[in-house]
């Protein structure tokens, strides 16, 4: 059974969350008011202390779930931006370029793969294997 409230995931709705936690700045406001409304004691004063060292660590917890959940956006967003095929395609042209200014033509379609493999793209090879295993 699905959730009628659960929000569609895209790339906006992701940027809208770490621009979220970015502007969300009120507790840092409100745990440096409460540091100020802390009196100081005597030199051994030590509950005042404890009250600062706990919102200190409040606030670095905070912190560390922010960055937490902006590094699981960002892992999102990259993951919903797919693979930069263009730039890939953009660099293998650039290499099949240098390797085009070869005397000896007969190693371009090694030349080639390797360049495939170096950039994490399919090799013509890979595709065979792939139709290959899909006959048997």
């Amino acid at each position: 059974m699905g959730n009628d409230n659960t929000p569609q995931l895209t790339m906006e709705y992701l940027l809208g969350k770490i621009d979220q936690i970015a502007s969300d700045t009120a507790y840092l406001s409100e745990t440096v008011a409460a540091l100020q409304a802390i009196t100081q004691g005597s030199t051994g004063d030590i509950a005042g202390q404890a009250k600062a060292m706990a919102m200190g660590d409040a606030i670095k917890s905070r912190e560390t779930t922010n960055q937490q959940l902006i590094a699981l956006y960002r892992q999102m967003y990259e993951d919903l931006k797919g693979p930069a095929t263009d730039y890939k395609m953009g660099q293998l042209r650039q290499i099949l370029e240098t390797f085009s200014e070869t005397d000896d033509i007969e190693k371009l379609p090694y030349m080639e793969n390797v360049a495939m493999k170096m950039l994490g793209l399919p090799t013509t090879e890979d595709y065979i294997r792939a139709a290959n295993a899909a006959k048997k």
